[in-house]
């Protein structure tokens, strides 16, 4: 009976007369790091190269409204991760994301959708970047890992993240790289301080294919898995391998680009040939906003305001695809509103799975319906984004009511943000009012009127409703303590153990195929940009 209605939500499915599957669908989540919404040709780029990232978007369905859990890579990625907004986890304040010398993490308490796969019967793997923490101790203990938090498996992976104190070229960091703050873990080891990029993305394809063949050797058919393929790119600083520098005319950014395009199409075309595609759902989608500062370095939001770090669209409105062959509908564009911390209640409910510990009543103020990530039912109205200081509306129709920080440090033919602590925040009062359907841009504030007075109180009304929700938790943040800060042979932190696993076996394709149908607008705007 359950099935029967889930079959009758799912607007996007050939059809529910097939005989069930083996098992549970397996599920490949693919996150990019700080890749804007107009970064890909299937957004609208007018020069990037078509990639395996369009290829998704022509065989499955491409949302135009999806948005992140927050605009800085861990609040976002704790928000997806558990399905719950950063402000219930803690996972706020201090820098605002966690740093090698920070000693907490994502808390303990709560569940990570690993944890619930894994409890679910699913084997769980990942690898890439991880940013949840890593030491709570001591410069080993490793309290935070992935391999702690519900993954069997982990590969190469980057506890911290791909940060500007890596670069070797002396572009962004002169004094680079700096060890502290570059290190890439297998499991629960460093194996190399500081980071050598050069063959990082077919390391990463490597374990992926070792993690898929030994599922295959024993009991795929038996038991699902769920893959976390989280991307060290496009964040600053841009790498690229030999393989792929001058593959674009954007440049390093868009060599970076197809680089980990080529990576998505091996893991795509590694579940063809494993005859399991149809059996497995896979997401692709950004953390937040690109960092826009860094101009051609740096990403683009398809012309929103704003981007990483900020209140605007540009920050929050991400690039999202669905694909699963057979199951979700090929070259399908969706306009639903939707929001990465629905992935984890989706995941759960495909499972029939119970409540688990950290699945608290308050999940459900801020995660629609699972079946509305793939379109299986109608708009459902605007998602509440509450984070270090702002908070903000997002809806098609709805008011964005938003703060902005008008810092900034010019440099050369690029901008350096600077931090924005809440006494330099320019704070609308009464706050701002833009219509998206109309505005998606957000270039016109609406004119004082009645109707700017009601959506104004309306979302008053909500903010108050929210916070009456708010649970005090510990802020994980903030809390230092150089003792933690990993080192992989005291007191010189460095070392360099991995070689190159595998070599990249074909180069980017760099044509846009006739039979695509590109950017179709924003929101519900037809058109170009």
């Amino acid at each position: 009976m359950k099935r029967l209605l889930l079959c009758a939500l799912m607007g996007i499915v050939h059809s529910c007369e097939r005989p069930p599957s083996p098992s549970h669908p397996n599920i490949v989540l693919l996150v990019v790091d700080d890749m804007g919404f107009g970064d890909v040709a299937s957004y609208g780029h007018p020069t990037q190269e078509y990639t395996s990232i369009d290829r998704m978007a022509h065989e499955g369905t491409r949302f135009t409204q999806a948005y992140s859990a927050d605009s800085l890579c861990s609040p976002s990625r704790s928000g997806f991760m558990t399905g719950r907004l950063p402000i219930r986890l803690g996972t706020v304040g201090g820098k605002r994301i966690f740093q090698p010398y920070d000693v907490g993490g994502l808390p303990k308490n709560e569940t990570t959708m690993a944890e619930m796969l894994k409890q679910a019967g699913y084997v769980t793997g990942m690898v890439g970047k991880w940013h949840l923490g890593i030491n709570a101790h001591n410069r080993t203990d490793g309290s935070h890992l992935p391999s702690k938090r519900g993954f069997d498996f982990v590969g190469l992976n980057l506890p911290f993240t791909n940060a500007w104190e890596c670069d070797t070229t002396g572009e962004y960091y002169k004094n680079g790289p700096d060890p502290s703050r570059c290190f890439l873990y297998d499991g629960d080891e460093i194996v190399q301080q500081p980071i050598r990029f050069q063959w990082m993305t077919e390391n990463l394809v490597h374990d992926w294919r070792r993690f898929l063949q030994e599922r295959l050797q024993k009991d795929q058919k038996k038991t699902p898995f769920f893959f976390y393929f989280s991307f060290p790119q496009v964040h600053s600083t841009q790498f690229a391998n030999p393989s792929f520098l001058g593959s674009s005319v954007r440049g390093m950014y868009g060599d970076s680009i197809n680089e980990m395009s080529w990576a998505i199409g091996e893991v795509l075309d590694s579940l063809l040939k494993a005859g399991i595609a149809e059996n497995t759902l896979v997401i692709f989608m950004s953390d937040h906003g690109p960092h826009a500062e860094l101009c051609l370095n740096g990403g683009s939001t398809a012309g929103l305001k704003g981007g990483k770090s900020n209140s605007y669209e540009g920050g929050f409105r991400i690039p999202f695809i669905a694909w699963q062959p057979g199951t979700v509908k090929a070259g399908r564009v969706s306009h639903e509103v939707i929001s990465s911390m629905d992935l984890y209640r989706t995941f759960r409910d495909m499972q029939n799975c119970p409540q688990q510990r950290g699945d608290l009543p308050t999940r459900n103020q801020h995660s629609v319906e699972a079946t509305t990530v793939f379109g299986w039912n109608k708009h459902t109205g605007g998602t509440i984004h509450y984070k270090t200081s702002p908070i903000f509306l997002n809806d098609t129709v709805d008011p964005n009511l938003s703060y902005f920080c008008p810092n900034g440090k010019p440099r050369a033919d690029w901008y350096v943000s600077a931090s924005c602590p809440d006494e330099h925040l320019t704070t609308h009062d009464p706050p701002s009012v833009f219509d998206l359907a109309k505005d998606p841009y957000e270039r016109y504030a609406l004119e004082e009127s009645d109707f700017v007075k009601q959506m104004r109180s309306q979302g008053a009304n909500i903010v108050k409703e929210h916070r009456q929700t708010l649970v005090p938790v510990p802020i994980q943040m903030g809390h230092f303590d150089k003792n933690v800060v990993p080192c992989c042979d005291p007191p010189a932190c460095r070392c360099d153990k991995i070689t190159r696993r595998e070599k990249a076996n074909e180069e980017p394709s760099l044509h846009y195929p006739s039979v695509y149908k590109f950017f179709e607008g924003i929101g519900g705007i037809k058109g170009g940009i």
